[in-house]
């Protein structure tokens, strides 16, 4: 699962860095450490006439047809293996397919250890999501893949990332949903080599202390045979 990430660059950064067109709702975006499902993200989408959009959405996808925006399970994140068969993310998975920039993303291991996984590099990483506008307010959700190698050893499972290059065919190939959220979930197992990852501090608070590495807690055992 994805349910902690970091954003830590201003709309008109995120918007520059990647050569982004960023439309009004993307003054919502709050750069932050420590970014929770309900908060405004940042979004990247393709416009009909070509050109890639930066916005803010609510992490937390809300169909269209529902009549709350309280449901009773999360919806932040949506396994790629059946969102084109849930109905609360079917629709999306046909018509909303986004991409969510961020620095990097926690994950907590069986002995709930945050873990930091990131780009060497520190370029921002570009995870597949899903958008619905629900009575005009956009919603959205990012998209999980069973997790493999390093990733896998911390939790079973993981954002779809989508590597650099791919992009332009996830927001913008015209084919059948479940062929889209296939090849999402195959680039996601080829995006598993380029992450980095360390151990960090519980998560508290804000700012740039919160990915710095931390020892390891020591293997517990007895002292004496």
């Amino acid at each position: 699962m994805c349910g902690r990430f970091a954003m830590p660059w201003d709309p008109e950064q995120v918007a520059d860095m990647l050569g982004l067109d960023a439309d009004g709702l993307a003054r919502s975006i709050t750069p932050s450490y420590n970014i929770a499902p309900g908060m405004t993200i940042a979004v990247i989408s393709r416009m009909a006439d070509g050109r890639s959009l930066l916005s803010g959405a609510r992490w937390n996808l809300i169909p269209s047809w529902s009549d709350t925006d309280r449901l009773p399970y999360p919806t932040f994140n949506a396994r790629v293996e059946s969102a084109a068969d849930k109905p609360t993310f079917r629709d999306a998975a046909r018509t909303g397919r986004i991409l969510v920039p961020m620095l990097g993303y926690y994950e907590w291991d069986a002995g709930h250890v945050p873990y930091w996984f990131h780009l060497p590099d520190d370029r921002p990483l570009l995870a597949a999501g899903l958008l619905s506008i629900w009575h005009g307010i956009p919603t959205c959700t990012i998209l999980t893949r069973r997790a493999e190698g390093r990733c896998a050893r911390v939790h079973d499972r993981m954002p779809v990332i989508i590597p650099p290059g791919h992009s332009y065919p996830w927001l913008t190939r015209r084919a059948d949903t479940h062929a889209m959220l296939r090849d999402a979930d195959r680039l996601g197992g080829e995006a598993v080599g380029l992450l980095d990852s360390h151990p960090v501090a519980p998560l508290h608070g804000d700012g740039p202390g919160l990915i710095e590495p931390v020892a390891p807690a020591p293997e517990q055992g007895l002292l004496f045979d």
